[in-house]
């Protein structure tokens, strides 16, 4: 089988040093304390470490003064709206704003696309972003069960792990409702319904029925985590991408399973790429011209 340059020496997934402190916490408070008070806990702890991202992100940027010129500005100042609905970190929004850029910038033809939309940061770069950028053209088709993760399979597991992140991420986990999304996306953000469709429902049951409905596609941004959840998505749209359009995998480096339908599905077609890094664990490619 051909081996297909991932650049993996780049790809990969260190935790800072709170990630790194958190991996020691957490487990020991969910082995203490009753699971009512531990969601508590962990819920809080998560809404300050978005607070921290979010300060961090702000005073980085502005002391930095690194932005030069309307897009570096325009970029840093989505990032700082959006970073509060997002799990992704600033680096996952910069990154769909910079895929963003390319295909505006090339012309790509297509609807956007993302599949795992959680609480819908992520999906809002991507449509402000190239509305910002293009000529406000675009549809915008956002696919999730809107019920939080299903349970990983087996082909997800390394071992007893299916991945590296803080606490096991259990059926429901990164839950963003339809309601939530909508109101983000809609009200607080004034993006236009005709432009932008929610679909709710599994991937398995949904991406098969839609593959033929939304068109050609200029960028598919998958943040499914599982095996599943990254396979589905890739062999039912991929035929449909424009050359030169851009495949996004948030969870590369972070969930076994999606890394390895991303290589099975690479590998096995063939395709002549290679996987950059978008600075956080996750990759994206350029499907061939």
């Amino acid at each position: 089988m051909k081996k297909i340059d991932t650049q993996m020496h780049e790809i990969t997934y260190k935790p800072g040093i709170i990630g790194r402190i958190a991996r020691v916490i957490i487990p020991v408070l969910q082995a203490i304390l009753p699971a009512s008070s531990f969601k508590w806990v962990y819920d809080n702890l998560y809404w300050l470490n978005k607070r921290r991202i979010w300060i961090t992100y702000s005073l980085l940027t502005k002391i930095s003064g690194i932005a030069s010129g309307h897009e570096a500005k325009l970029k840093q100042a989505l990032t700082r709206q959006l970073l509060p609905y997002t799990m992704g970190g600033w680096k996952a929004l910069e990154n769909a704003f910079n895929v963003v850029s390319r295909i505006e910038e090339n012309k790509i033809p297509g609807v956007i696309i993302e599949c795992g939309v959680a609480e819908g940061g992520t999906a809002a770069m991507l449509a402000l972003a190239s509305r910002s950028l293009g000529e406000d053209e675009r549809s915008f088709w956002f696919f999730d069960s809107y019920e939080g993760l299903p349970e990983p399979t087996q082909e997800d597991y390394e071992g007893t792990k299916a991945g590296d992140y803080v606490q096991p991420l259990v059926e429901g986990s990164c839950l963003g409702t339809i309601e939530q999304v909508g109101e983000l996306l809609f009200d607080k953000l004034s993006l236009p319904k005709d432009k932008i469709t929610l679909v709710k429902g599994w991937f398995q049951d949904t991406v098969p029925l839609y593959k033929d409905k939304v068109g050609p596609i200029a960028i598919l941004r998958l943040d499914g985590d599982w095996y599943e959840s990254t396979k589905i998505p890739l062999e039912n749209f991929y035929p449909y991408i424009s050359p030169g359009g851009c495949i996004i995998i948030d969870d590369y480096a972070t969930c076994f399973g999606s890394k390895k339908a991303t290589d099975e599905f690479i590998q096995d077609r063939s395709i002549n790429t290679y996987l950059r890094p978008d600075g956080r664990g996750g990759a994206w490619f350029v499907k061939p011209l």
